[in-house]
């Protein structure tokens, strides 16, 4: 049977080739990836996952265009279709949500997969009136006809659950904010366009099959998008998914408290501002007025010592840790008496350290560039893009002033 198969003709079509060219590129740097990465984190289990259900399909849909009198046992792999949203969606809450854990409910989730893979089992192969071919694009026994229901499911599972991942995406930069100074490694974006690619190419596909349905001649297929679709997962995911840490590990990383440092600038790095609001919000916090107030004066106090504001990488738990509070009530703090988040009131500090640096003689020999990163920031970029907001002039001309 085997050599059967091989002995046929196999002219592959420019699309085929194209999907096995993605299909070896992606293996090609998953392996790369497998020999630098012993450990798997939660987050890039999912996307091994999405990428395995991903593959799955493109092979599948190779062999419906190459080989159609193998196809038929390969025609229950296009209910992985159903899994892709799931796995995209509990990728999202693994990086969104804190603590987030995997429950026996979540195998919910996989049941219309199992179901719609089992209905293709119970239904193949169709005779020509088979009332879910709804869609007559009459093929040989009804084998590639397309099937309303099938589909149906497989828009609903791609488009419900990419709306559910944006709806969890769309505070994720402001809730960082109040848990990192730096953003470019909990940084979503990248996600969030793979979502909203998910919605337009299977809204594209909607469009093309109910068009067709109604009479409309044209040369989009709708099931092309469904299966070319999903390469584009594997290219983000090689290209960001990969390299995107898990945004709460499972053993959150703290620091010790840092030795003390003589500075010059400790003046600058101070925020005395004490909101008049302050007591309104610890009406209803777990910190009463007296305690909030002596939180920020330690927290003051630390920030002039320390410097802990220069490490590139500081977090509020490392902070909190440091001050052996926990991080809520140091988040509420700095955003009651600094009335900024913890993202913005660590880079105040350090805008006003680079701008000491900027004016000391001492510091002549250094180029702007070498002053951000002493400064905490971790690239010239965004060194540039917060002095600029909140100085209104640029490094080199506050400098040559």
């Amino acid at each position: 049977m085997i050599t059967a198969f091989f002995s046929q003709p196999f002219n592959l079509q420019l699309q085929s080739l194209l999907i096995l060219l993605t299909i070896a590129f992606s293996m090609g740097m998953s392996t790369n990836f497998w020999q630098h990465h012993t450990r798997f984190q939660t987050g890039q289990r999912f996307l091994l996952l999405t990428k395995l259900c991903v593959l799955l399909l493109a092979l599948t849909y190779i062999i419906q265009q190459e080989a159609e009198d193998w196809a038929l046992p390969f025609y229950t792999l296009i209910s992985l279709q159903m899994l892709i949203g799931p796995l995209v969606f509990f990728y999202t809450r693994v990086q969104t949500i804190e603590h987030f854990s995997w429950q026996p409910q979540h195998w919910l989730h996989t049941l219309p997969t199992l179901l719609f893979a089992g209905l293709w089992i119970w239904q193949l192969p169709l005779s020509d009136d088979d009332p879910l071919l709804v869609i007559s694009e009459a093929h040989q026994n009804g084998v590639h006809a397309h099937r309303f229901w099938h589909k149906l499911a497989a828009w609903l599972s791609l488009i419900g659950y990419s709306v559910a991942s944006l709806r969890l995406l769309m505070p994720h930069e402001g809730n960082m904010k109040e848990r990192f100074s730096e953003l470019s490694e909990v940084n979503l974006n990248w996600l969030k366009g793979l979502a909203i690619s998910i919605i337009g190419l299977t809204s594209v596909s909607i469009v093309s099959d109910i068009a067709r349905f109604m009479g409309v001649k044209h040369s989009l297929n709708g099931g092309d998008f469904q299966a070319l679709g999903p390469l584009l997962l594997i290219l983000l995911i090689i290209r960001y998914g990969f390299r995107q840490q898990d945004i709460f590990p499972a053993d959150p990383a703290t620091t010790e408290t840092p030795q003390a440092k003589n500075t010059d600038t400790a003046s600058d790095t101070t925020l005395e501002y004490v909101s008049p609001e302050s007591k309104k919000k610890y009406a209803t916090s777990s910190l009463t007025e007296d305690e909030a107030a002596q939180l920020w004066r330690r927290l003051q106090t630390h920030m002039q010592s320390y410097q802990p504001y220069l490490e590139p990488g500081l977090k509020i738990s490392q902070l909190a840790s440091a001050l052996e509070v926990s991080v809520n009530h140091l988040s509420e703090t700095i955003n009651g008496y600094a009335r900024l988040s913890f993202y913005d009131y660590i880079n105040s500090l350090r805008i006003a350290e680079a701008k000491a640096l900027l004016h000391s003689t001492d510091m002549a020999h250094l180029s702007v560039t070498d002053i951000g990163y002493q400064s905490g920031f971790n690239s010239n970029s965004t060194f540039y893009t917060h002095f600029k907001k909140m100085t209104g002039v640029t490094p080199r001309q506050y400098r040559a002033q």
